[in-house]
């Protein structure tokens, strides 16, 4: 690991330098999650456990979709889905860049 001081470049009244960063899983967090919306109703698949894996979480996802394709709605079948993944992660700076935000943005 280098230790020599990092460059510093001056905008205006700003200061900046160049500070390393390591990007991981939050390790306060479920790492992923995946869920189906309908498109047609806006119904969601049930949130996954935290401990299924990114591939049973998905094919929980698609059995949703097929379970809720073949429900007899009103309006006639509801075809179309989306699947969202959701991935939560940490960044770790590697020299003091000051406090953390608090989180709720």
């Amino acid at each position: 690991m280098n230790h020599q001081p990092h460059p510093t470049r001056h905008h205006g009244r700003r200061r900046y330098r160049y500070v390393e960063m390591t990007l991981a899983p939050d390790p306060d967090a479920t790492p992923y999650t995946v869920h189906a919306t309908c498109a047609t109703c806006g119904e969601q698949s049930p949130v996954p456990e935290p401990t299924e894996t990114i591939t049973g979480m998905h094919h929980q996802a698609q059995r949703w979709c097929t379970s809720h394709a073949a429900r007899d709605h009103p309006d006639g079948r509801h075809l179309r889905y989306t699947a969202t993944v959701t991935l939560h992660w940490h960044i770790t700076p590697h020299d003091d860049i000051g406090p953390a935000a608090p989180a709720g943005w």
